[in-house]
């Protein structure tokens, strides 16, 4: 049986059920499991009631495939308030089993502290340990570093494309289905140097072999091209959106949606130069854009996209695209982008404490900001060690004096460019539309939030 096809076709579900009895005799077997648990655009389509259910009963007897991937289930989708202990205390069972996956991924809690303890040194040093040992999830953070940067390291590109080069040549030479994700990372390595329209034959195989984040990336190169500047609406584009959301893909409906919204300003503009009220009208279309890009924005962020969660959160705030101002209903989303690990909606989070928009307490607001500098904020990391500096967040003293400092005191350290720090934060706390600096981003599984 080809276990592979199922993962390509999207049948998950049925993926799991074929592959978990076989996964302690069947190489194949276990590698189509494995594979399915990379990452989140495939876990948050799981059926609960099918595969979930099943996954947490042989977790708790002790099954080490169903500890790790009930563990990334609930990292990934995040669905309850302890999902983060819940996580690592499957994912650490499974390591202490010697899944190298299971190896990989409790590294990523001292990564970024999901557990409270943060240890960059043992999280490097037990990801090298799981690839060494054929993990392909620890490959997976190596090209999220290579591509994107970590922890306020630059990105390298150029090492995506040669680790890329290096896994698929093995794949060959060992007779192995090859992992469309080495293809996908190897198009987004070469991306910044080639343009996207080089590099559309790599996304497409990363697509046929069941990578549909690539649905994402064709229908930008085809509908952008290499400079992102005015979307053209080719047949390309189209498909790959229409095919994308067939395939619950949430990058696509979030791209659906931010479509709708260039639609939803040229009609809103035409309102205004023609003097017309567009509440005052019979039949108005922009009533009909805005439940669209509701629609297609709530579809991406319950498949767990932080950009989705965080453009929900900035309409309701400030009144756009048809949505009544809610400063509730923003608190709300950029509080789900922060569970799913999004810095930027940790930083609006921190600022609407911060100026009094939703009141919470003062260890709230702090534990906010450790979260958001130790997902790459830049913003947020001077905060955390200006409360630090004031005598709070002392349970985290340890990692605030070894890890932030550091990078806080250096000269190359700027928020913008501004050599005066503290006037530049003084500057975004009072500037509503304050456009936070691209390098206070981190991948997270959606790169696109860096230029939507």
């Amino acid at each position: 049986m080809n276990y592979y096809e199922l993962f390509y076709d999207g049948r998950y579900d049925e993926l799991v059920a074929a592959t978990f009895p076989l996964l302690d005799t069947d190489k194949d077997a276990e590698r189509a499991f494995l594979r399915l648990f990379l990452t989140k655009h495939s876990v948050v389509l799981l059926d609960y009631d099918k595969t979930i259910a099943m996954l947490m009963k042989h977790a708790e007897q002790g099954n080490r495939y169903a500890q790790y991937a009930y563990a990334r289930w609930q990292c990934l989708d995040c669905s309850g308030e302890n999902s983060l202990w819940i996580s690592y205390r499957n994912m650490k069972a499974a390591a202490d089993q010697g899944l190298p996956d299971a190896i990989a991924g409790l590294a990523v809690t001292y990564e970024y502290g999901d557990i409270g303890q943060v240890d960059w040194e043992k999280a490097d040093e037990m990801l090298q340990r799981a690839a060494n040992e054929g993990s392909e999830l620890a490959y997976v953070y190596k090209f999220k570093e290579y591509c994107f940067g970590k922890c306020y390291r630059d990105a390298q590109p150029e090492k995506a494309v040669e680790l890329a080069d290096k896994l698929l040549a093995e794949s060959e030479q060992q007779d192995i289905e090859p992992n469309g994700l080495w293809y996908y990372y190897r198009a987004a390595g070469n991306e910044p140097r080639l343009g996207r329209t080089h590099v559309i034959n790599d996304y497409k195989r990363a697509l046929e072999l069941g990578v549909i984040s690539a649905y994402f990336d064709l229908a930008v190169a085809y509908g952008y091209g290499d400079e992102i500047t005015k979307l053209t609406e080719t047949p390309e584009f189209n498909e790959y959106i229409l095919q994308g959301e067939v395939h619950r893909s949430a990058d696509a409906f979030y791209m659906d949606a931010v479509r709708e919204m260039h639609r939803y300003d040229i009609l809103e503009q035409e309102y205004r130069e023609r003097g017309i009220e567009a509440d005052k009208i019979p039949y108005n279309v922009l009533d009909a854009s805005h439940e669209y890009i509701h629609s297609r924005m709530t579809h991406a962020a319950m498949l767990a996209d932080i950009s989705a969660w965080e453009q929900l959160g900035d309409m309701y705030a400030d009144g756009t695209y048809g949505f009544e101002r809610d400063n509730e209903k923003a608190f709300t989303c950029y509080s789900n982008g922060v569970i799913h690990n999004s810095p930027t909606c940790a930083e609006k989070l921190w600022k609407m404490m911060h100026k009094h928009i939703i009141d919470r307490d003062l260890d709230y607001q702090d534990g906010i900001a450790i979260m958001g500098a130790r997902w790459g904020s830049k913003f947020l990391l001077a905060e955390t060690v200006i409360a630090a500096q004031e005598g709070r967040l002392t349970e985290y003293a340890d990692e605030i004096a070894k890890y932030y400092e550091p990078i806080f005191d250096a000269p190359e350290f700027t928020l913008e460019d501004d050599e005066n720090w503290q006037t530049t934060i003084d500057d975004m706390l009072r500037d509503d539309d304050y456009d936070y600096p691209d390098d206070s981003l981190s991948d997270n599984d959606s790169k696109w939030d860096a230029w939507a």
